[in-house]
């Protein structure tokens, strides 16, 4: 277990956490100012923790917050105050800090805080399953190729893949592991703030911006930016972006002087994007610079010898979270598992798995606990419906002109939705 952290300018309330924390079985270290804490972070361990005061002679515990993540630190962080202000907190929130404790408050909330992060921290370092399916020992062997290259890395699945945890491994394998791994949802960035989100912008820049904001692209400086669902951009921003790729410069919205930023870009899609790039959605010159590097993650119908080590390992992890004993699968609930088609992959599978946990009460799962989003028709009602699907969805397109994005919203559906649509229907 690693200490605590104390940074706090009174020395009799320093003090006295200290001896609160000892009292608890943890170890602490003190400082009194953002020097003196800044001397012994060069030597603080992973396991480390941080109860840091806002206000301090030299700065505040904000400053030396910001200046951790920007290191690649992600030790718990926990700012306590004297000011109860609400903008505060969530300032210290958005920048990575764990919690918000009021000084008032310290003897009541702090304890279950760090029981809290103990058991997350001890979380992260149990073992990532290593899935030992062919398709997966081939992607491991072109992750170690990849990894210590600055090559952009193009990663295509279906969603519920692991995307993003590949994404991660590249990284923890790169020459940039120290530094910041940021992963960005494309799809959560609205059309008319994706430019300020990934690029940030200066005071005044539009209506709403009251102050300066730094962009997930300064943030990553160093190290890995993830950019989930990149085919959800815009192509002003895919402009941007490129731009930013190829010269390491970018500006601000807003701004009146570039700024230069060495990031990594490790993006991911399950949109088919040569035909986004056909029907005028992406720019051909972005995506031959971001597969530089491509993989692509099997679906987990493809891997079914990975299905039930999977489920073994999240079974683990639930029984951990659930306080639990759960052994195993009986024999008819293996077999559902293994015949069921898993239409949401990775993702899917660890919350039926989860929620079987939770609802078992002897020490074997069954079948009874299994959840399923559906179940497989049977073939004969499976194959007519898919007939009937794919007779309307035929039609949409030619009452579209053949423009899938205009066809997609006709549907009622994504445009990503339907190209798999179109891909399982051959069309």
């Amino acid at each position: 277990m690693g200490r605590v952290i104390v940074i706090e300018d009174n020395p009799i309330y320093s003090d006295f956490v200290c001896r609160l924390l000892e009292s608890k079985g943890f170890q602490s270290i003190n400082a009194s100012t953002c020097r003196d804490a800044r001397k012994i972070f060069a030597k603080m361990q992973e396991d480390d923790m941080v109860l840091a005061d806002l206000r301090l002679p030299d700065g505040d515990g904000i400053v030396l917050l910001e200046e951790l993540r920007k290191q690649g630190r992600n030790n718990p962080y926990i700012v306590m105050t004297d000011y109860d202000e609400v903008p505060t907190a969530v300032r210290s929130m958005k920048l990575g800090a764990e919690d918000y404790i009021p000084k008032r408050l310290i003897e009541g909330n702090l304890f279950p805080l760090l029981k809290i992060l103990q058991k997350k921290m001890e979380r992260k370092d149990t073992p990532i399953h290593e899935r030992q399916s062919a398709a997966f020992r081939e992607i491991d062997r072109k992750i170690r190729l990849v990894a210590p290259t600055n090559m952009s890395v193009l990663i295509l699945g279906e969603s519920g893949t692991g995307k993003e945890h590949i994404a991660g491994k590249i990284h923890v394998r790169s020459k940039r592991a120290g530094k910041p791994f940021v992963s960005v949802d494309c799809g959560l960035l609205s059309k008319e703030l994706a430019a300020s989100a990934l690029f940030g912008h200066e005071k005044g820049a539009f209506t709403g911006a009251e102050s300066r904001k730094q962009g997930f692209w300064e943030e990553a400086d160093g190290g890995t930016l993830f950019l989930d669902e990149i085919g959800n951009l815009s192509t002003e921003v895919q402009q941007m972006l490129l731009r930013a790729l190829e010269s390491k410069w970018y500006r601000p919205m807003g701004g009146n002087k570039d700024k230069k930023a060495d990031v990594r870009i490790i993006a991911a899609t399950n949109e088919d994007l040569p035909t986004a790039i056909a029907e005028k959605h992406f720019r051909a010159d972005l995506y031959q610079r971001l597969k530089e590097y491509t993989l692509h993650i099997p679906p987990l119908r493809e891997c079914k010898e990975d299905i039930m080590s999977l489920a073994d390992f999240f079974r683990n992890l639930a029984n951990e979270e659930f306080e639990k004993h759960v052994k195993g699968f009986d024999a008819e609930a293996r077999k559902r598992l293994l015949a069921y088609t898993w239409g949401g992959n990775v993702r899917e599978l660890r919350r039926v798995v989860r929620l079987a946990v939770l609802h078992t009460e002897s020490d074997t799962v069954t079948t009874d606990t299994l959840e399923f989003d559906e179940m497989a028709l049977a073939d004969d009602v499976s194959s007519a419906m898919d007939d009937m699907e794919k007779k309307h969805i035929l039609r949409v397109l030619e009452q579209a002109g053949g423009n899938r994005r205009r066809a997609a919203e006709l549907l009622g559906i994504s445009p990503t939705t339907l190209y798999k649509r179109l891909r399982q229907y051959g069309i």
